[in-house]
């Protein structure tokens, strides 16, 4: 009824409305982004990007301090990192010092040894030519079964 009477008088209808109108004594806060939309030269792009680039520096610390945001940040790295905003000095790597040390003598390779096993204590041969060499740790009931199935071939 309300936003009828309202729409008749000013011949805007919106559903948007609340159910407490605002007092004069009302305080409203506006956040703004602080300063306006910052303009950025080549040159202070790529010296905010090589000095996140520096040991032990961390992207987030440096996108922080400056007040940047991240995409802003990671698109100035990567116009950087193709050459768009010209030549960037890069930092030489950190190489740790590597020294030399005298070979050690290889020792010679030898063969495995090879267990030689004594020769076969036993030797059966069977009607068919099959020849069974025993050792002497063969036990007569295994040697009973070997027979007991050569015998039923």
């Amino acid at each position: 009824m309300e936003i009828e009477a309202e729409a008749a008088e000013t011949g805007h209808r919106s559903g948007r409305r609340t159910a407490r109108k605002a007092r004069p004594d009302d305080v409203v806060e506006v956040v703004t982004r602080g300063e306006g939309r910052r303009s950025w030269s080549a040159d202070q792009k790529r010296r905010i990007v090589v000095e996140a680039m520096q040991p032990g520096v961390t992207p987030a610390e440096v996108i922080r301090r400056w007040g940047l945001t991240s995409s802003l940040f990671y698109t100035w790295r990567r116009q950087v990192m193709s050459g768009g905003l010209g030549a960037v000095p890069m930092p030489l790597p950190a190489f740790a010092q590597v020294a030399m040390a005298e070979e050690a003598p290889i020792p010679p390779l030898s063969a495995p040894e090879i267990p030689v096993r004594p020769p076969a204590r036993m030797e059966v041969v069977l009607p068919d030519g099959t020849v069974l060499r025993l050792d002497e740790d063969v036990g007569a009931d295994a040697l009973r079964r070997v027979l007991a199935v050569l015998r039923g071939r």
